[in-house]
């Protein structure tokens, strides 16, 4: 590593400036993208055929549970199974909260449906442990009663999706234990944060929306008292939050609670409520009037009730470390990284390919640097990189344009919104999140930049890029274009999302109006950020790592400011594996175009993978590779 010691450190202050970001699902209505009458029209009629699809639904009081026999029935053909996929939307959508059901369907009654009871939900308790295994078991009874051959292509992904599911679920719930590893309340992502932000953008499709908003806000203080007894069992087990990470969350709750009276869930909502067309004057102040008190009487003192709680556990039944060092701890982990990535990799597996890649990304850093003298003292002195600040609806426009010859159509106007995350969130979120629309109303998407951290013009864009186009909206609302049954949007795999949203971010590097040698440097340079994280998260909830190894890993590449590793490991061990989800995924998309390269020589094209991946939507790795392979044999093609 013969590189200048101020290059070395420059490369290091840049990765380390970097930081993940998250996706939350939720919605909203507004629209600033243009007005174009044919591009609405089109996307009106793509939103009739999903509402269609949606209609071909059995009335819930038509379900009928099968006879129970001695041997299983087995039934043949693809119409029983519709009828499967339809009995396990129904299921979900009966037992959703308000918030998941706002956000995942604008208007249930179009298609027979009653709502939910309007609440916040319920929380993990013994009764709710043994139910769960319970659902796993039933859900593998009514699997055994299907032959997968006799499944149509577009249900055996289903079919290969819920099998995969039940085994690793089989795992992960084999301890009580299993249950109490993670926290609701914890830093980066925890409840805490995301509810004020899933809050201010519950969809008003109608004035009954306004009125269920305002119920389910007098629900704060129930739920919140029962995430605080859920943490106490977690104190009680010895799994809670180090001091470090619950000084974290006390810094985010006094932030969000600090002025009461502009409190964002109070000033959000009235600037929406004002813009809100067809309401009368009485309308508007009494709606006004009810949310304020609300959030001042219920939300505002569940996060003091919160607050309070937060002092009262800090250093009591703290866990040491992370999954490694709790009881069957690497077998969970493992468990859920297979299930959340989407990859049936070994532990060693995983070990070896992220050694691999962050050696080769290091390596392909000091390569661009050496050959590239001008670019290398650029680059430490902070001067590569540099694009000309423009509207963000031109950087749209840049990146939508880009991507046309690699990258499929979709058809008809997103809806894409920009807005900027509310002050009193910047510091405790990441650099951006997109907000997933209802399955019926794909034309509504929010993005959402974090001005704290998004100050560097080329990593703005390039987040763009991942959350915008052609990241995470681009393949969801592609997605949803190609009409799938609505339970594939209950099955998505965070290793797809996220491998599909880091890989559009390489290719927004590409995109940026700069030299080629900078681009690669640059989108090298964020890739090892991201593995040098992972490394680390992976280490320390697989291996065993302690702060002190942490530590000596990273003064290994020159990070000696002590606060860098304390940071990144309370971060892994209060947040485990969430950084894998970007790296891994990335790299199981990588080896999945690898896979189709060799298959296809000289037949291969990016826009055909491109094509193929996007159409058969989220699904774990090894589904895909094999329902690709199989296409490849029967056809000779990615695409039909």
């Amino acid at each position: 590593m013969n590189i200048k010691n101020n290059v070395l450190k420059r490369i290091l202050a840049l990765l380390l400036a970097f930081s993940l970001c998250i996706v939350l699902l939720a919605a909203c209505a507004e629209d600033v993208q243009e007005n174009d009458e044919n591009e609405q029209e089109v996307t009106s009629v793509i939103q009739e055929e999903v509402v269609e699809t949606l209609e071909d639904f059995i009335e819930p009081d038509e379900l009928e549970e099968p006879e129970d026999t001695e041997e299983p029935q087995v039934l043949d053909g693809a119409e029983e199974f519709d009828l499967f996929m339809d009995e396990l939307l129904v299921e979900w959508m009966y037992a959703a909260d308000a918030i998941s059901m706002n956000f995942f369907i604008a208007d249930p009654e179009a298609i027979g449906l009653v709502r939910p009871e309007i609440s916040f939900g319920t929380v993990t308790t013994q009764e709710s442990i043994e139910q769960s295994r319970e659902d796993t078991m039933e859900l593998a009874n009514s699997l055994d009663e299907f032959t997968r051959e006799s499944l149509r292509d577009d249900q055996r992904i289903v079919y290969d999706i819920l099998r995969r599911s039940v085994m690793l679920s089989e795992i992960m719930s084999k301890e009580d234990d299993f249950f109490y590893f993670t926290g609701i309340i914890r830093p980066l992502n925890g409840i805490q944060v995301q509810l004020p932000i899933l809050l201010a953008e519950f969809n008003f499709y109608t004035v009954d929306d306004i009125e269920r908003y305002l119920e389910l806000i007098q629900d704060t203080y129930r739920y919140f008292g029962d995430i605080i007894e859920f943490e106490r069992e977690r104190v009680r087990r010895g799994f809670f939050l180090n001091d470090a990470n619950v000084d974290n969350v006390t810094e985010q709750i006094e932030s969000f609670i600090e002025d009461r009276e502009n409190n964002l869930l109070i000033t959000i909502f009235n600037e929406r409520i004002e813009e809100y067309y067809g309401l009368s004057d009485e309308q508007r102040e009494r709606f006004m009037e009810e949310n304020e008190y609300f959030v001042l009487n219920n939300v505002l003192p569940a996060y003091d009730k919160l607050l309070e709680a937060m002092h009262e556990l800090r250093g009591v039944g703290a866990r040491s470390g992370g999954f490694a060092n709790l009881p069957g701890g690497v077998e969970y982990a493992h468990a859920l990284l297979r299930q959340r990535l989407g990859s049936d990799k070994s532990i060693d597996e995983f070990e070896e390919v992220l050694a691999s890649w962050f050696e080769l990304t290091w390596f392909t850093i000091i390569e661009i640097l050496q050959r590239n003298p001008e670019l290398s003292a650029q680059f430490s002195a902070g001067e590569a990189g540099q694009l000309e600040e423009t509207p963000v609806e031109q950087q749209i426009f840049m990146l939508r344009n880009q991507m046309r010859r690699d990258f499929p159509q979709i058809e008809g106007d997103t809806g894409l919104v920009i807005q900027e995350v509310h002050e009193s969130l910047q510091d405790h979120v990441g650099p951006a999140f997109f907000l997933s629309p209802a399955i019926d109303r794909f034309d509504e998407n929010v993005v959402y930049m974090n001005p704290a951290s998004t100050a560097d013009n080329l990593f703005f864009f390039t987040v763009l890029g991942h959350e915008s186009y052609p990241g995470h909206m681009y393949q969801m609302v592609y997605f949803r274009q190609q009409s799938p049954h609505p339970i594939r949007h209950r099955l998505s795999n965070i290793g797809y999302t996220e491998g599909w949203a880091t890989y559009a971010e390489m290719f927004a590097y590409f995109f940026a109006d700069i030299d080629y040698e900078e681009s690669s440097l640059f989108w090298n340079a964020r890739f090892f950020d991201m593995l040098l994280g992972s490394h680390v998260d992976f280490s320390v909830n697989f291996l065993g790592w302690d702060l002190d190894d942490v530590i000596e890993f990273l003064e290994g590449f020159g990070i000696t400011d002590i606060d860098v590793g304390e940071n990144l490991y309370n971060r892994v061990t209060a947040v485990p594996l969430n950084s894998l989800w970007y790296s891994l995924g990335f790299i199981e998309m990588i080896e999945l175009r690898n896979e189709a390269e060799r298959a296809l020589g000289d037949d291969f094209t990016l826009l055909d993978f491109h094509t193929f991946f996007l159409e058969i939507g989220p699904a774990p790795f090894p589904i895909i590779t094999e329902h690709m392979l199989e296409r490849i044999e029967l056809t000779g093609s990615l695409v039909s």
